[in-house]
């Protein structure tokens, strides 16, 4: 069946001849469409041989009801009014349609069957399809992408925008001769899927680039001539090739690479996925030198398709790709993993072998993070020995990286040494001391890093090593420890990891010194055989806050100083003396029992601080000496810097033997005051002000004398001093007294006048508030807020 022609020649009313086919509204819209302007510098009235030698050009044109119109426009003789005679020979493609044998419309391009003149009797000659001109073959084309190498991949880049993006600028191809355009058009005609490369409109020649053509070829002076070049993206093959750069667009880089290599035939061979990956498979497989983000592509493309890719195409891809890939590439490297790990039984260990050496160098060169798993008869025995003599000092190096996750690389690179036989002894007490910190720092994380898990299943010798160090550090903390095992399927035994072991038992209740040998009964340890597990033990039962003065005391009774000393429990046994509670009774007789005990090991600081612990319990007996607080300053000091709770206990302790009782006790009272010292002054005003000291002043009238005579003596001792006494004049005796039965304040005034007459007098004075030679001075400073006068 022949084509629905159309012929146009100008100067010339309307259409010369016309198929019936051809719709009106496409006979009247290709009027307007045929016309031809000669380049300029064309004389006005050429001679034929100046005709001869004018450019055709050659179009696909897109019309508004969707169809196409291929046409064919040459200058055919010199004459007639214009000076010059064009023929236009046009063929309508309706909507949907496509040219016999779907030959691609550039491939048209200087067929035969293009006529110059005006068929006889206004008839169209049946023309049924084109022959393709020798220009175009695929020789040809070759030939021709090698000469504009520079330029290929960026036409490719542009062809892609042209097609994805339908707003995107008109390509203009720069050129000399229009010839080259058309193989332009046919390089990118091939290359493209059919569906794209059918509608992909163009013009081999125009002076102006119009008519809605998204390719339109131009000689070099016409494009100098152009108005508005910004309109367009130019490919200028005319001038000198641009300096070279990269090209993002993977497919136009491959497609400049299967050109270069003469395979166009990929192209017709991958035509039915859009995706580069399948076309770089192509490509790699048949030896087409592409870079290393095509093969990565490739190899990932291959990986995931599955059975779709025959078992032949296969094994030639994994050939190639082994011999072509860049084992330094980071680009490359995980994807040579990935392919190896999707190959896996769908391709025998030995057509596989030379991927799995390919892609083990290429991880360890490379640093890649996850490296591969070598399963037992990946690699024969002669390729094994090559690649531990290729990668020692690789792997090596990688071992040692301090910047590496120690759960990371370096545990999937101990797995490669020993799968390869490579020496690494001498680095592994390093490696896994880095990895069980790691373990202990973050038990959870640890656990979902797969290197990990592999290396505690898969390799005896570097688990028993890291168990070893978790051991260890189980031992300093078993808390941690409990959350490694809650954390890891680890198996411990009392021989391997006692400490681990008794991270796993649960801490019975009760008596906690009780507990402490019921866990180790029950790991089935004797802290006289296994002396460093009392201390596992005892941190398990005593976590956070340390024991009480009574358990240290019996947990040092139960064993002896000597298995302590081994066990390392001294810094425990010593918090229970420092960390105290004020009312454990204790802690004294504690701290006697660890100086008689542990002479030699305590440190000048821990020995100090027990001498304080000791003078605080001295106080209110009969050792307690005098010069109170100079003995205790005295001991502070020594044993500086003191843990708070020490510290709260002495100055507490000198307040409540300052405040007891009614004894007279003022050359020590003196002795505060005078200090001025901050601490010791606030710790006094605090246990005055507390329930047991207000009810004793309440119940007591000689307390309340004696703490009216104390907190009204030495007045300018110091500035502290002064502030303090009366503060606890007016907020804490000046309160209680006013409550009190008249009897009573009668009965203190009494005891005053007996100490001495004028202090009854003021103290009367100072219960109605008024201003004495001891109270006066008094301001706000010296009030708590909001205490009634």
């Amino acid at each position: 069946m022949s084509l629905a022609q159309l012929h146009h020649t100008s100067p010339g009313p309307g259409l010369a001849a016309v198929s019936p086919r051809v719709p009106p509204g496409i006979r009247k819209t290709a009027e307007h469409l045929f016309g031809y302007v000669p380049p300029r510098g064309t004389p006005a009235h050429p001679t034929p041989a100046e005709v001869d030698r004018l450019p055709t050009a050659f179009s696909l044109t897109a019309m508004e009801d969707g169809s196409l119109l291929l046409s064919h426009t040459a200058p055919v003789a010199a004459g007639g009014p214009a000076g010059l005679t064009v023929h236009t020979h046009a063929v309508h493609l309706p909507h949907g349609a496509a040219l016999p044998d779907d030959a691609l419309p550039v491939f048209c391009w200087g067929a035969p069957q293009w006529a110059r003149t005006t068929p006889e009797g206004g008839v169209p000659k049946p023309v049924a399809a084109f022959t393709p001109a020798r220009e175009l073959s695929r020789g040809s084309l070759t030939q021709f992408a090698a000469t504009r190498t520079p330029w290929l991949a960026d036409f490719f880049a542009a062809i892609r925008t042209l097609v994805t993006d339908p707003a995107s600028p008109p390509l203009v191809l720069v050129e000399r001769d229009p010839v080259a355009v058309a193989r332009w058009l046919a390089l990118a005609a091939t290359a493209l899927p059919p569906a794209e490369a059918h509608r992909l409109t163009f013009t081999t020649y125009t002076r102006v680039p119009a008519h809605g053509h998204r390719i339109a070829g131009m000689l070099p002076e016409d494009y100098a001539a152009l108005d508005d070049p910004g309109r367009y993206r130019v490919l200028d093959c005319s001038a000198a090739p641009p300096p070279p750069r990269p090209v993002p667009d993977l497919w136009a880089r491959l497609c400049a690479r299967v050109w270069l290599a003469g395979a166009p035939r990929l192209f017709k061979e991958t035509a039915h996925s859009p995706e580069p990956g399948c076309l770089a498979a192509a490509a790699v497989r048949t030896g087409v030198q592409v870079d290393a983000e095509a093969r990565a592509v490739a190899a990932a493309w291959i990986a995931a398709a599955g059975p779709a890719v025959g078992q032949s195409q296969l094994a030639a891809f994994v050939t190639a790709l082994s011999a072509a890939a860049d084992q330094s590439d980071p680009v490359e490297a995980p994807a040579l993993t990935g392919l190896r790990e999707a190959l896996r039984g769908r391709l025998p260990a030995a057509q596989l072998e030379p991927l799995t050496a390919t892609a083990l160098t290429a991880a360890v060169r490379t640093d890649m993070p996850r490296l591969p798993f070598l399963y037992a008869g990946d690699l024969g025995p002669a390729l094994r020995d090559r690649l531990a003599s290729r990668l020692r000092s690789d792997i090596r190096r990688g071992l040692t990286d301090p910047d590496a996750p120690p759960l990371g690389r370096p545990l999937a690179l101990l797995r490669i040494a020993e799968a390869l036989g490579v020496d690494h002894a001498d680095l592994l007490p390093e490696l896994t001391s880095r990895a069980a910190r790691a373990v202990f720092a973050d038990p959870e994380a640890a656990a979902s890093i797969d290197e990990l898990r592999s290396t505690l299943s898969g390799s005896p010798s570097v688990r028993n090593a890291v168990v070893d160090r978790l051991d260890a550090l189980a031992a300093e903390d078993p808390a941690a420890g409990s959350r490694v095992l809650a954390a890891l399927p680890l198996e411990v035994d009392r021989f391997t990891a006692p400490h681990l072991l008794l991270c796993s038992l649960p801490v019975p209740e009760g008596d906690r010194v009780a507990a402490v040998e019921g866990l180790l009964r029950a790991g089935g340890l004797s802290p006289m055989t296994a002396p460093e597990a009392l201390g596992t033990a005892a941190r398990r039962v005593w976590p956070e806050a340390p024991p009480t003065g009574d358990e240290a005391r019996r947990l040092l009774a139960a064993t002896g100083s000597d298995t302590h000393r081994t066990a390392c429990t001294l810094p425990l046994l010593l918090r229970a003396a420092f960390e105290a509670r004020p009312d454990d009774r204790e802690a004294g007789p504690l701290a006697t029992d660890l100086l008689n005990s542990f002479a030699p090991d305590l440190t000048p600081h821990d020995r100090a601080a027990l001498d304080l612990l000791l003078y605080t319990d001295r106080l209110g007996t009969p050792a307690e000496g005098t010069e109170w607080v100079r003995h205790l300053t005295a001991h502070t000091s020594a044993a500086a810097p003191l843990p708070d709770t020490l510290r709260t206990r002495a100055e507490r302790a000198l307040a409540h033997r300052l405040l007891a009782g009614d004894s007279d006790d003022i050359a020590e009272l003196s002795d505060l005051a005078r200090s001025g010292d901050p601490a010791l002054l606030a710790a006094y005003a605090e246990v005055a002000a507390e329930d047991p000291t207000v009810q004793r002043l309440r119940t007591d009238p000689a307390c309340a004398a004696a703490r009216f005579r104390d907190w009204s003596s030495h007045p300018g001792a110091t500035p502290a001093w002064d502030e303090t006494r009366l503060t606890l004049l007016t907020t804490v005796l000046r309160p209680v007294v006013r409550t009190l039965p008249a009897e009573e304040v009668r009965q203190i005034e009494h005891l005053l006048a007996a100490h001495r007459s004028t202090l009854a007098e003021e103290f009367r004075a100072a219960n109605q508030g008024c201003l004495t030679r001891l109270t006066r001075g008094l301001t706000t400073r010296g009030r708590r807020r909001g205490t009634q006068s």
